[in-house]
């Protein structure tokens, strides 16, 4: 079950993964605009003044994940601390478009850099973004997806709103894009 789970996770597609050794510091280059930085695992992030550098220090040994905040859009960096990067799946999905809920788990479990929605995929793709939800406690929290991004309904404050972004993460095929 946890093997699962964490295939699962490392095929959600982050927007960059890195290699870092526990005492070590870096700071990466990324777009300017983004005005929130949060992380999960051992790690400390921090956006420097300059607006378009990352400072990372990790903490510990294990995955970490960098979750960059913009008005419109969320950035993932995943971080592997002492810790191998897992290959990439070989394997493509079977369904040439995101039809339904079984060709959604096939694109979830190997994602592809083009991926076309069908309705019933888009609807297996908001369904399983909205049960992360509740499994991250964020039960008044409502998802709405579209082609045009991410709508989220009933979050109190912009923390409870990066906590749901978040959480849904690994749900949402490609990049997480926010519909304001």
């Amino acid at each position: 079950m946890i093997a699962a789970l964490l295939t699962l996770l490392f095929a959600i597609p982050a927007d960059a993964r890195l290699s870092l050794h526990g005492g070590d510091h870096r700071i990466e280059k990324i777009s300017p605009g983004f005005e929130a930085v949060e992380t999960e695992g051992p790690l400390r992030a921090e956006l420097l003044p300059s607006g378009d550098e990352l400072l990372l220090e990790p903490t510990g040994q294990g995955v970490a994940r960098a979750f960059l905040f913009a008005r419109r859009e969320v950035r993932v960096v995943e971080i592997f601390i002492d810790t191998p990067l897992p290959p990439l799946p070989l394997r493509k999905p079977l369904c040439a478009t995101v039809k339904d809920a079984a060709c959604y788990a096939q694109f979830r479990n190997a994602p592809q850099p083009k991926m076309i929605f069908e309705l019933e995929g888009m609807q297996a793709e908001a369904k399983a973004a909205q049960e992360e939800l509740q499994k991250a406690g964020l039960t008044t929290v409502q998802v709405a997806l579209s082609p045009w991004g991410v709508k989220l309904k009933g979050t109190k404050d912009e923390a409870e709103k990066r906590r749901a972004l978040r959480a849904i993460w690994p749900a949402v095929l490609g990049p997480l894009r926010l519909d304001l």
